[in-house]
């Protein structure tokens, strides 16, 4: 039995949300408040995704349907992509318009369970068949992986119960016995067998007996099929006959309501920006987002390798020497190419021996160079035999905290098959991570950051993973010259998915004056660009964040008051854009053009928001990035702010493209993933048990895991201040 209370909270007027759109009143007393637009919107979206989740599976506001070709579906692994849709309604200048967008979710494949399990180990081993699934032929490392595959599946028992219905049953867990040998206790003392048990309970005989036995998932994180910008539009147009189907029934929902759907995508009127021009030695110009370095282009300020470690974590039987000589000079050859110079073009390779410890091998090395080189390697090139592998973080701790020496590492199965372009690529991050520029925006593109001392910051949170008690990384960049180029770096933890920066003041000022430490003065402007946060939390943004920036800069003293521009850079919105005219597409694969600009019709009545497409897609159908600004003390005009920010997409150090949204985001974002990866301890979070037993609150743990992890924060070597060693 069930109580169920309704409780009036407030009379929903659609009409409010008209108004609220077409501006009227907004002057006067009577306009919207924030909680009637919001009420409004919330009631028009329940009523549009309604149909949709009364009909097909459903997450948040997706819907999925089942696909028409399940084999082409197929994912391996015992998953099939189901492909569906996303609707949000979002109010616009003058008008109402629903965000229609693609989804895809990997689900179980639907059938026998066996055939599923078989289909999940034949990812490992192709010639596994069902005479395999018996308890005595799998793997231990194949039960590992089967358990987290089948816990939590809800299956479909193919017999009747007492009532006459086929129960449903979640599976808790995998057994490592078969169905014989799995023995339990029931109510009346008797003991069974899962066999045995069937045979009472439902009267049926097991076929295989000897397959494993599971007492009684969630969707798997894979990468998401992609879909181009021309097939995407006749899927969208589908997605919308299911949402609001021809001729449907005055009874439904949007029906009664009175609500329809205009079923053409709206038209709106974009901006082709202007690429910049970026300079090398010589200047080149991108176009569509592209550039390319041969023909003799080399760094803008190139590097010194005086001395290098080039080290390989693995035998020699899997990377012989002649093939790691072979990897060396296709390295040195892309480093000089480009500028980067190198003085011994030939230095010896040492194996690191199985089990041994990385750190006193690599410092054993070292000193052997000082005694024959001067001085200790500047650079670590790291041979390592697979990605991910445990040797990696230890390389990182060492050269980014212990030592303050540069590292690079190699994947031995790219370098087997390296060629110039992939070592070119190396040594675009080569270079950066000793403090050399790679290239430079044209004085021209730059902008406002020419006008006075600017420093662009840039800011973000990265959180644990689900179910995690870790705590937050909050992480800062910050320009220090007046290129844009060289960053400097903070990182502060933070309570666990804490999303605002608790530490953003002191962050803001150990950058400022490391700024002005190396230029002798303090920058006029402060630019920041703030990733990871949604509409929803920009009002508690302002409260805090801002006001930390404006806090930090008053502690610094003489009534220091820069200018601050305060922009959220937005990456996970729904909004997909395709070019009416061919002649406006990418040529590739008809993308929008990078520089693409949406300022009008769907951006935010109130707000200072537009759309920018700032880089050449790849795959699928590009991503814009969304732009907001939340305070602009310099009052740019968006014709300036547009510019700048599109120009920063081609300023980040690692490649020879734009990407998709501002460099000083970017590159936030990767100082999260570094710390990350230096905080790691040796044991998995989720395997950490810390005083699980005593009662403590689940605030409590986080609160303990918070401090130890904080014990073990490190800076970053003060050889590292403005280099780019996280890249």
């Amino acid at each position: 039995m069930f109580t169920v209370q309704i409780k009036f909270t407030r009379t929903i007027d659609i009409g409010r949300l008209g108004v609220f759109v077409r501006g009227e009143g907004a002057a006067g007393g009577n306009f919207p408040d924030a909680s009637e637009v919001q009420s409004a919107t919330q009631a028009l979206n329940i009523l549009i995704q309604h149909g949709p989740s009364s009909l097909y599976p459903n997450r948040a506001a997706s819907f999925f349907l089942p696909p028409e070709n399940r084999q082409a579906a197929s994912l391996l692994r015992g998953l099939e992509m189901w492909r569906g849709f996303y609707t949000s309604l979002r109010p616009g200048p003058n008008k109402i318009f629903v965000n229609l967008d693609i989804a895809s979710q990997p689900m179980y494949q639907s059938g026998n369970l066996a055939d599923v399990v078989l289909d999940f180990l034949r990812a490992a081993s192709r010639g596994i068949t069902l005479t395999d699934l018996a308890a005595s032929k799998i793997p231990p490392r194949g039960y590992i992986e089967l358990d987290r595959f089948l816990r939590g599946v809800k299956v479909q028992l193919n017999v009747k119960d007492k009532d006459g219905h086929e129960p449903v049953r979640k599976i808790k867990q995998l057994e490592k016995m078969s169905a014989v040998d799995s023995r339990f206790k029931l109510e009346d003392g008797s003991i069974h067998n899962v066999e045995s048990y069937f045979k009472l309970q439902y009267g049926v005989t097991l076929k295989r007996p000897d397959y494993v036995s599971c007492p009684f998932a969630e969707h798997l994180a894979i990468k998401l099929t992609t879909v181009g910008p021309k097939d995407r539009v006749p899927m969208l147009s589908h997605g919308l006959s299911r949402i609001q189907p021809m001729g449907a029934a005055p009874s439904t929902a949007l029906a009664q309501w009175g609500v329809t759907i205009k079923k053409e995508p709206i038209e709106i009127q974009a901006r082709e920006l202007k690429a910049p021009i970026i300079n090398y030695k010589r200047p080149i110009q991108p176009r569509e987002g592209v550039w390319d370095m041969r023909g003799g282009h080399q760094f803008y300020s190139p590097a010194k390798v005086d001395r290098w470690l080039i080290l390989v974590f693995d035998s020699d039987r899997f990377f012989r020497l002649e093939e790691a000589q072979a990897s060396v000079m296709g390295l040195v050859a892309a480093c000089t190419q480009v500028g980067l110079s190198i003085r011994d073009q030939r230095p010896p390779i040492h194996y690191v021996p199985r089990n041994s410890d990385i750190n006193v091998y690599i410092l054993s090395k070292g000193a052997e160079l000082v005694r024959t080189a001067g001085g200790p390697p500047q650079m670590l090139i790291c041979f390592l035999p697979r990605k991910p592998c445990d040797e990696y973080a230890t390389i990182k701790r060492f050269g980014d905290v212990d030592k303050g020496v540069a590292t690079q590492c190699l994947f031995i199965n790219k370098a087997k098959r390296g060629n110039p372009q992939y070592y070119g690529n190396i040594a675009l991050k080569m270079n950066v991570k000793m403090r050399g520029i790679n290239s430079i925006l044209d004085p021209a593109s730059l902008g406002p950051i020419a006008e006075k001392p600017t420093m662009l910051f840039g800011v973000d949170v990265s959180h644990p993973s689900p179910g995690s008690l870790s705590p937050s990384i909050a992480a800062l960049v910050g320009s220090m010259d007046s290129k844009a180029s060289l960053y400097g770096t903070t990182v502060r933890i933070q309570s666990s998915r804490l999303a605002i920066v608790s530490h953003l003041d002191n962050m803001t000022a150990t950058l400022i004056k490391q700024f002005e430490d190396k230029l002798r003065i303090k920058p006029h402007r402060l630019i920041f660009f703030r990733d990871g946060i949604s509409e929803g939390q920009f009002p508690e943004v302002l409260a805090t964040e801002v006001a930390a920036i404006r806090a930090a800069c008053k502690k610094l003293g003489g009534g220091y008051s820069p200018d601050l521009t305060y922009i959220v850079c937005g990456k996970r919105h729904h909004m997909s854009f395709f070019p009416k005219n061919d002649m406006d597409a990418d040529r590739r694969n008809h993308n929008c053009k990078a520089g693409t600009t949406i300022d009008t019709d769907i951006t935010s009545t109130y707000s200072f928001d537009w759309y920018t497409q700032s880089h050449a897609s790849l795959l699928g159908t590009g991503r814009s990035a969304h732009y907001t600004v939340l305070v602009d003390d310099s009052k740019f005009s968006a014709d300036t702010l547009q510019q700048l920010v599109f120009n920063l997409c081609f300023t980040y150090a690692r490649c020879t493209r734009s990407v998709s949204y501002a460099t000083p985001a970017f590159y936030a974002d990767r100082v999260c993933t570094r710390a990350q990866l230096l905080l790691k301890s040796d044991t998995d979070d989720t395997s950490t048990v810390i005083s699980s037993h005593s009662g403590a609150s689940e605030e409590n743990l986080r609160g303990q895991k918070l401090a130890e992890v904080t014990s073990h924060l490190r800076t970053i070597h003060v050889a590292h201040q403005e280099s780019l060693y996280f890249m």
